[in-house]
């Protein structure tokens, strides 16, 4: 885990969210969950997500509707602190790639066994079921909201087929039990 993640968002006034190109359920998860964690702990941020466009099938999570177009910002945008998420490398960031590279301080959370590192902080664990498993361990368990479950146990379940394929863990098993535990829907997710 990042030991001082939560001072690097107390001491960021600007914040900025994204993950793969093409995101899967697993990237917007796990991208959703962060943002609804910061705008619900940090509401005084300058808070920021971009994604290319999702499917409409994710669409159901909260705070959906605030993803960005990168092309709303200006070329000379600094980041306090830049968050990439289930991305194994900076240039499958895509379009926003430049502000991660920019940011004066970076951050990366995944699960793919290809990530070197690539941010000033890491938190990469390729033995892990998804980067939502992993967002579920960095947020702690008593700051999971109902919001943030739905995104998690959506990315949870993406990576793992359902539970089927071999990354699923008794772990994973206990972080979705959890999730559904906060009241979830769980069989329309």
């Amino acid at each position: 885990m990042i030991d001082n993640f939560e001072e690097l968002i107390a001491n960021a006034h600007t914040i900025g969210i994204s993950g793969h190109v093409r995101p899967d359920g697993d990237c917007v998860g796990s991208c959703m969950a962060m943002y609804n964690y910061i705008v619900t702990y940090y509401p005084d941020k300058d808070l920021h997500v971009f994604l290319d466009p999702i499917p409409n099938i994710f669409k159901f999570m909260k705070n959906a509707d605030k993803i960005e177009d990168i092309d709303t910002l200006s070329e000379d945008f600094i980041f306090d602190l830049y968050i990439a998420l289930d991305c194994s490398e900076g240039h499958r960031l895509g379009r926003v790639f430049p502000f991660f590279e920019k940011a004066k301080q970076t951050i990366c959370i995944d699960h793919h066994f290809t990530n070197g590192g690539f941010s000033d902080f890491s938190y990469i664990i390729p033995d892990d079921s998804s980067t939502c498993e992993l967002v579920y361990n960095q947020l702690g368990k008593e700051k999971i909201t109902k919001d943030i479950a739905e995104c998690l146990y959506l990315g949870i379940i993406h990576d793992t087929g359902v539970f089927q394929y071999s990354c699923t863990t008794e772990a994973t098993m206990a972080a979705a039990g959890f999730l559904m535990s906060k009241g979830i829907d769980y069989p329309k997710i």
